[in-house]
């Protein structure tokens, strides 16, 4: 290191020889704190044997851990950040330095000179060997092979996003080394000449090379594939313009002009986007260019306005023709569908006229039955009941001439109970309501009409909503006209003129009632007093407030890519089930028309078709989206409430549920892929139903037939199931609907308030709980389990099919449907569970944990977030698991999370979680040390929240971390400072409320890592928002140790209980275990032992380091606190807290008989001493005389 770290505490500014002088003085500093105490006090004349020593630790020679066989050397290959080599002598450390150094040349060097370079491609091997796993030249790979596989490498990185992201990663965490390779191999293969000159490596390579590099680029299809066509050329001729010294000045202002103008056309959007690709690929580029020295400095303001000017005026341009490419797109859509509901048109009159012919009918019939849409004309001018009912047709859904007295009956009752629950309402509203009834100018017949017509505001439920609507739509009525029917209906008949008495005789009760006995009854029962109205108001505010944070915590663009990938993997699973479904069924079919005789060419290819077609027909229709788009709306025209469900549901917020305009904004990505899936779903399933009854849903919207309410009701929640945004209803159709709807319910009632006490239950710890349900039904449906539940439903319905009675046949003819889409479901639920027990059986032993899948450069991505992976992929570890008789090193949270989908990875859900079990008791001081721990748990709980509502934020602070390594540095909430529960408590909250913020989260301190020395970086973290993939950086040898054995990170460091403390170990416990540690396990000695002898020996060595690095730890850390004016330090606060609640009475007695204080007042009153470990010594000296 630069200097002996030692030396910030020699007030002298003599050297520290020795470290072991460490432990002297502390042993020295405890004896000498009693001088502070007078010549009275019992506690300086007491004997040293009167005072328990901390002798947990045995004292040793610092570095006599590093005897032999681990010699104390200086390791040359990692880079020490307090003294980096200078970036024009970084060339010095490569392998090859002479060539090294005479890459620096422009010269050209053709393909061919590369292929034969020896020095090129040796250098090449090393630094491909580290960039990916198996990166080198490989066995029987010829080195033209090899040049051309590096100089793909190198492409990708010049034009793809994704790699340049990669690469950037990388350089960020190299040491100087490999720096120093991948400098010279990126400076030489710059000489290359272009692929279509002379000497390049031809067209053929360089278009395949270039043209893959940007279609696997999510960036590429901003304004509409304008990014990349100017990406490339923009940003690279940016950058060489501006260095090749034209003045800053001039090449804004001649660039500027073509991205100024593009922006005023109306694609503002794809402008900015592209603008800001350009920039990130000025950054991005410029950063590599620099660990290559291909430059000296990264780029500036100036060269990245440059490159978004460029790239973002393109993007206006070329995205203007492409906007008119895809609005030509759009009319062909439109003409397509249009063409498509024709020939259904004609496909359904031609059925119709054969069957008019066949049953020997006229022409004129057949003529009247291409002609078969009627529509019932009503008098749109009428407002008055009796007039609307006069002229609709008495054969709708509502009306016989009157109201159905049955509807009417239930109207009149319903209307009743709301009408008595409004007069208990002493809000303003209901008693202006009100008024008119208790004078006797309005009777009960009109209380029914206007509670009808305030249906949607009240919330009443007369009939369903969605039955309802279609209904009034059939009819050709609205909700008022609907009112006035129904009070004419009332007034009308004398039989209805009891279904309104009972509304009628409460009203004169109310007229009638003596005051004083209204007013007796209201306070005892019917008045809603001034606290409860508030304490009302407060919690529907809270439960608005916690839907908007929910909502908003799901609007980053990285939850909309894992959903579309969710989606198209559930497409899969759809697709095979629909499969195996639809071969059942047909082949039954056929074998019936065999034994019917009726066995014919055009049935098997009718059939064959019907498989197809039920196989693919989600998948069709989500990628034609707009005839989806169209039918959806053409079936649901009467439905408004369904529709309004499929596109406006979010997975815990109901269509009907409000939201901000904001917050809906802000979700316009989400909502938009549910919609697409939705859509699909919904055509889907109704046209495989319809296509089995004989027709399908083109020729159904062609005949403006409106289906029945059920049949679409089951469709919307089949499209509902498919996001996994279904509601779960008490007796539904699904395994678990009862007890799930409870779930959801208490959930949602409850609202975050019970995570506030660490009770984990509420939308703090489940924000998603219909999520969770829907996720679990799933997975009960595409398991083994649907198998045996499919030959039990199947064998039902066998014995139901024998019976006579028919409605018992009919039944078993269901239970055959059901029993067939259990059994499809089970076989392909069965087939992936195998497929992963196969993924992780070979899985084992490559370095991953269960839920990783791993990159081609050795990093590892977190697979959870794509449901379904995650269920799959638990049971197929633990199937492996148990095969070699094992389940050790799974926790319970891993595996709920991974079963249910819910999310403890972050967020309130992983803070309260992880704080289950935390020991929080219950002293009553705010100001104790308990108070404290409360102050701080329940202040986080309450940051993470608000840091939820600001998750929209997240994505900016992805873009920081893209230009700015800092911002890309893993930040710690944790480390809480403060005294006193107030004080921690507001720096609890501040830390967890900004620490997804950008520039805000900067302030945060940097995670020390207790395995690796340098700062934890977040990998490509704007790739993470395009791709959906959480990748971490490769893991060093001691990280893969830890996942062979199963152990957690807390096995490595576990807390102290002080964050502060933990982060000066680990400081030096990271430095110690990637440097010393990762050598000793290279040893022969370990590698011949036993895999139990392995774990033990790895348990023993991390303790060993870790009482070390503490050591180290401690030292640093009385320097850095006593320069900031502080006498303590962390590890005197955490020796403190784990003194013992009676020792640390018997500290405070004696320090209130002294100071008329205790400890940690004294301690807050005078930082600059160190009480807190006066204290600790006074506790344990204090209490050996009652021992």
């Amino acid at each position: 290191m630069a200097r002996d770290i030692y030396s910030i505490f020699d007030e002298t500014d003599e050297e520290v020889n020795s470290p072991s002088s460490v432990a002297l003085q502390e042993d020295d500093k405890e004896e000498d704190i009693y001088n502070v105490f007078d010549d009275s006090s019992n506690v300086e004349a007491r004997s040293q044997d009167t005072i328990e020593e901390d002798n947990d630790e045995e004292e040793e020679d610092m570095y006599s851990v590093f005897a032999e066989p681990v010699e104390k050397t200086t390791d040359t290959t990692t880079s020490d950040p307090d003294t980096p080599t200078p970036m024009n002598e970084l060339f010095r450390k490569a392998d090859d330095v002479v060539y090294a150094d005479e890459t620096y040349t422009s010269k050209t060097k053709s393909y061919d000179e590369f292929v034969k370079d020896t020095k090129f491609l040796s250098t090449a091997n090393e630094y491909m060997s580290v960039r990916f796993k198996d990166g080198g030249q490989r066995e029987g790979e010829s080195d033209q092979e090899f040049t051309d596989r590096f100089i793909e490498h190198y492409r990708n990185v010049n034009a793809n996003t994704l790699d340049l992201m990669g690469q950037v990663d990388w350089t960020r965490s190299a040491n100087e080394k490999d720096k120093a390779n991948f400098g010279a191999v990126f400076r030489d293969i710059e000489r290359l000449p272009s692929f279509y000159d002379e000497g390049g490596t031809g067209w053929f390579d360089g278009i395949a090379d270039y043209g893959a590099a940007l279609l696997t680029d999510p960036l590429t299809y901003l304004g509409f594939g304008a990014g990349a066509v100017a990406k490339f050329g923009a940003t690279t001729a940016a950058k060489k313009l501006l260095l090749s010294g034209v003045t800053k000045a001039e090449l804004k202002r001649q660039t500027t002009k073509l991205g100024l103008k593009a922006a005023a056309k109306p694609l503002a959007v794809e402008v900015a986007a592209g603008a800001g690709e350009g920039a990130y690929f000025a950054s991005a580029g410029s950063e590599v260019d620099v660990a290559s020295n291909l430059r000296d400095e990264k780029a500036g303001a100036e060269e990245m306005l440059t490159s978004a000017a460029l790239v973002g005026g393109a993007v206006g341009l070329i995205g203007g023709v492409g906007a008119l490419g895809i609005g030509k797109l759009g009319v062909a859509g439109a003409e397509k569908s249009i063409r498509l509901q024709r020939q259904a048109k004609e496909s359904l009159l031609k059925k119709r006229a054969e069957k008019v012919k066949a049953e020997g009918g006229t022409s004129k019939d057949i003529a009247d039955a291409h002609d078969p849409f009627k529509e019932i004309e009503a008098d749109k001018a009428i407002l008055e009941g009796r007039e609307i009912l006069d002229a609709l047709d008495p054969k709708t859904d509502l009306t016989q001439a009157s109201l159905q007295p049955e509807l009417t009956k239930r109207v009149a009752k319903i209307a009743t109970d709301v009408f008595k629950s409004i007069s208990k309402d002493k809000g303003i509203e209901a008693e202006a309501f009100m008024k008119d009834y208790l004078n006797g100018t309005k009777n009960a017949s009109t209380a029914i009409a206007e509670i009808l017509l305030n249906l949607n505001r009240e919330g009443i439920k007369i009939v369903d909503q969605e039955v309802l609507d279609g209904a009034l739509a059939r009819a050709g009525l609205n909700q008022e006209q609907f009112a006035k029917i129904t009070m004419t209906s009332i007034s009308d008949a004398g039989k209805t003129l009891t279904t309104a008495s009972p509304l009628g005789k409460f009203i004169k009760g109310l007229r009638e009632a003596d005051p004083e006995l209204v007013k007796e009854f209201d306070k005892k029962f019917g008045k809603n007093d001034a606290t409860t109205s508030i304490l009302g108001n407060a919690y529907d505010f809270m439960q608005r407030l916690d839907r908007e944070r929910r909502a908003l915590m799901v609007t980053q663009v990285a939850t909309t890519v894992r959903n579309v990938a969710t989606g198209v993997m559930r497409v899969g699973f759809e697709a095979g089930a629909n499969l195996v479904e639809s071969s059942i069924y047909n082949i039954g079919r056929g074998v019936q028309s065999a034994a019917k005789g009726e066995f014919s060419a055009n049935g098997i290819q009718k059939g064959m078709k019907d498989i197809f077609l039920d196989s693919t027909d989600t998948f069709l229709r989500t990628v034609d989206g707009f005839e989806s788009k169209e039918i959806t709306e053409a079936l649901l025209k009467y439905n408004p409430a369904l529709l309004r469900q499929i596109d406006r549901s979010m997975q815990e917020v109901t269509g009907n549920q409000s939201l901000s305009k904001t917050t809906r904004w802000l979700n316009g990505l989400n909502m938009a892929q549910d919609r697409l899936f939705r859509r699909a779903v919904f055509t889907a399933s109704l046209d495989k139903q319809l296509r089995r009854m004989g027709t399908n849903v083109r020729e159904v919207v062609a005949d403006g037939r409106p289906l029945p309410t059920k049949q679409l009701q089951q469709a919307t929640e089949d499209a509902l199931y498919f996001t996994f945004s279904r509601e779960p209803n008490k007796g539904g159709g699904k395994v678990g609907d009862t007890l799930g709807s409870l779930f959801v319910k208490v959930n949602e009632a409850v609202g975050p308030l019970p995570g506030l006490l660490n009770i984990p239950i509420g939308t703090g710890a489940f924000p998603y709980a219909r999520f969770m349900i829907n996720a679990m039904q799933f997975n009960l449906q595409y398991s083994p389990g649907s198998v045996f539940a499919a030959i039990n439903t199947g064998t039902k319905g066998v014995f139901n099919v024998l019976k006579k009675d028919q409605d018992l046949k009919d039944l078993g003819a269901r239970q055959f449907t059901q029993a067939r889409e259990q059994m499809s479901r089970g076989i392909i639920g069965t087939a992936a569970f195998y497929a992963a027990y196969k993924h992780r059986k070979d899985a084992q032993g490559d370095g991953t944990k269960w839920y990783e899948g791993k990159t081609n450069d050795g990093r590892t991505t977190d697979l959870r977030p794509f449901f379904p992976l995650a269920p799959y992929l638990l049971v197929g570890e633990l199937l492996v698991k148990l095969e070699k008789g094992s389940l050790n090193g799974m926790s319970g949270k891993e595996a709920l999370e991974g079963y249910t989908g819910a999310m403890f990875r972050g967020g309130s859900s992983a803070y309260l979680i992880d704080n289950l079990y935390q020991a929080i008791g219950s002293e009553d001081d705010v100001d104790s040390l308990q108070g404290e721990k409360i102050a701080e748990y329940m202040s986080g709980y309450l940051g993470e929240l608000v840091g939820g509502v600001l998750t929209p934020l997240k994505v900016l602070n992805d873009i920081d971390a893209a230009f700015d390594v800092e911002a890309a540095y893993v930040r710690d909430a944790k480390q809480i400072e403060g005294f006193g529960g107030v004080d921690r408590g507001i720096d609890s909250f501040k830390k967890a409320a900004t620490r997804n913020m950008p520039y805000l989260s900067k302030l945060l301190p940097v995670v020390e890592s207790a395995t690796r020395e340098n700062p934890i970086i977040r990998q490509s973290p704007l790739g993470s928002q395009l791709t959906g993939l959480r990748k971490e950086q490769v893991r060093n040898p001691v990280e893969a140790e830890l996942v062979k054995f199963n152990m957690k990170n807390w096995d490595v460091m576990p807390t102290s209980g002080s964050k502060q403390a933990d982060a000066y170990t680990k400081r030096f416990m990271g430095k110690f275990v990637e440097k010393y540690l990762a050598k000793e396990l290279e040893a022969e000695y370990y590698q011949n032992l036993s895999g139990i002898k392995q774990k033990i020996a790895f348990k023993n060595k991390l303790a060993r380091y870790r009482k070390l690095a503490k050591k180290f730890g401690k030292a640093v850390s009385f320097g850095e606190e006593k320069a900031k004016g502080r006498g303590y330090t962390p590890f005197d606060r955490t020796e403190w807290n784990k003194l013992g609640s009676d020792k640390r009475q018997l500290a405070d007695e004696y320090y209130m008989g002294k100071y008329g204080k205790s400890v940690m007042e004294m301690q807050e009153d005078e930082p600059e001493k160190n009480h807190l470990m006066i204290g600790k010594i006074l506790g344990k000296a204090l209490v050996k005389p009652y021992q």
